[in-house]
C-alpha cells in the first residue's frame, strides 16, 4: 500500500474502530473487541454475569471451565443486533463424552458498509469490518464439583476490505460447584498474540473474570403466585468482577427465575445490571424451554445508542 493511501486508510480505520468498539460495548485500547462481545441471549440478559454459571454453551465466551458441567450434547446458535447496527452470529456445540466435554464454536461479526475514499481510487462502498473466530475448547470435570477448561481460538479481522490481520488466542477457566447451589468461577480470556496491520500491532483484548452464582429452589413452586400451576421453580443469582486490559475494572450482576409448568414447558424471566458502564445499564430477557429445545431473547438498554437485541436457539441431542 502506498504511504499517502495508507495514511488516509488508517484515519478511516480509526473511525471504524470507534464504531466497532461501541458496538461491542467492551472497547479498550486493543484489537478484536468482538472477542468480548456478549454472545448468548441468556448470558446477555443476565447482565453478562456468567463466569460462575455452569453447563451452558454460552460459557465458551465467559469461562471454559464451566463447560465441564454440560449435561449432554447440545448445539446453540445466537444472533445479536449490536449497537450502531453491527451484526453478530455465534454457534457452539458442547459434546459430552463422560467427564470430558469438547466444544467447537464459530463467531462472525459484520459492522455494515461505509464509504471508502482513497487518493487515486474511485470512491466505493465497502464492509467497514468483518471478524471471524473459530473455537476449539476442551473441558474436564474432576469429580462432582470441579471443572477445568481451556480454549484455543483463531480470529481474523478484515478492515474496509483492504487490510487484514489474524492471531491465535487462548482462554483458561475453572469452576467449582457446591452442593448447596453456590458456584464460583474464574477465567482468563483472550491471552496470546496481538494483531498486526501493516507495521502497526495492537494487543489482544485480554480479560480477567471472577464470578459467583447461587441457585435456589423455590418451594412450593407456586409460592410467588398460588394461582399458577407449576411443578418446579428455581431462582438464579449471579455476579461478576471484570478486569479488561487497558481499561478499568467493573461489576455486573443478574437474576433468573425458571418456572416449569405441568405441560413440560419451562418459562424463564431474566434481568441484569452493568455497573459503571457508559454504554449500557439494564438488561432484560426471557426464555422458553422444552425437553429438547430452547429459545432465548435479550434486550440491552443504551443511554445514547439504539438498544441491543439478541435471540438464540438451542437443541439437545
Amino acid at each position: 500500500m502506498k504511504k499517502p493511501a495508507a495514511a488516509i486508510f488508517y484515519i478511516s480505520l480509526a473511525l471504524c474502530a470507534a464504531g466497532a468498539g461501541r458496538a461491542a460495548a467492551e472497547a479498550g485500547l486493543t484489537a478484536a473487541p468482538v472477542l468480548n462481545s456478549p454472545m448468548g441471549a441468556r448470558s446477555a440478559a443476565l447482565g453478562q454475569a456468567f463466569t460462575a454459571v455452569p453447563g451452558d454453551a454460552e460459557s465458551l465466551n465467559y469461562n471454559p471451565g464451566a463447560l465441564a458441567f454440560a449435561a449432554g450434547r447440545t448445539v446453540s446458535a445466537d444472533y445479536l443486533r449490536g449497537f450502531d447496527g453491527g451484526g453478530y452470529s455465534f454457534i457452539a456445540a458442547p459434546l459430552k463424552f463422560g467427564n470430558f466435554v469438547f466444544t467447537p464454536g464459530y463467531l462472525h461479526f459484520n459492522s455494515g458498509e461505509m464509504d471508502l475514499n482513497l487518493t487515486g481510487f474511485a470512491p466505493r462502498k465497502v464492509t467497514a469490518e468483518t471478524d471471524s473466530t473459530v473455537y476449539a475448547s476442551a473441558a474436564y470435570r474432576l469429580g462432582k464439583r470441579l471443572g477445568l477448561g481451556a480454549t484455543a481460538k483463531r480470529t481474523r479481522i478484515e478492515l474496509a476490505e483492504t487490510a487484514s490481520a489474524s492471531a491465535v488466542n487462548y482462554d483458561f477457566g475453572v469452576l467449582y460447584a457446591m452442593d448447596n447451589g453456590l458456584s464460583l468461577g474464574a477465567s482468563y480470556m483472550n491471552s496470546g498474540g496481538g494483531y498486526k496491520f501493516e507495521e502497526r500491532s495492537d494487543p489482544s483484548p485480554a480479560v480477567k473474570r471472577l464470578g459467583a452464582a447461587y441457585k435456589l429452589k423455590v418451594n412450593p413452586p407456586n409460592l410467588l403466585d398460588p394461582s399458577t400451576d407449576l411443578v418446579y421453580c428455581e431462582a438464579l443469582f449471579s455476579a461478576d468482577w471484570i478486569d479488561v486490559y487497558k481499561d478499568k475494572s467493573y461489576y455486573q450482576a443478574g437474576a433468573e427465575l425458571d418456572m416449569e409448568m405441568t405441560m413440560g414447558l419451562t418459562v424463564s424471566f431474566r434481568a441484569g445490571y452493568l455497573f459503571d458502564r457508559p454504554e449500557e445499564t439494564m438488561t432484560f430477557g426471557f426464555g422458553l424451554r422444552g425437553s429438547r429445545w430452547a429459545f432465548d431473547y435479550s434486550l440491552g438498554s443504551a443511554k445514547e445508542m439504539s438498544a441491543r437485541q439478541q435471540a438464540g436457539l438451542g437443541y439437545k441431542f
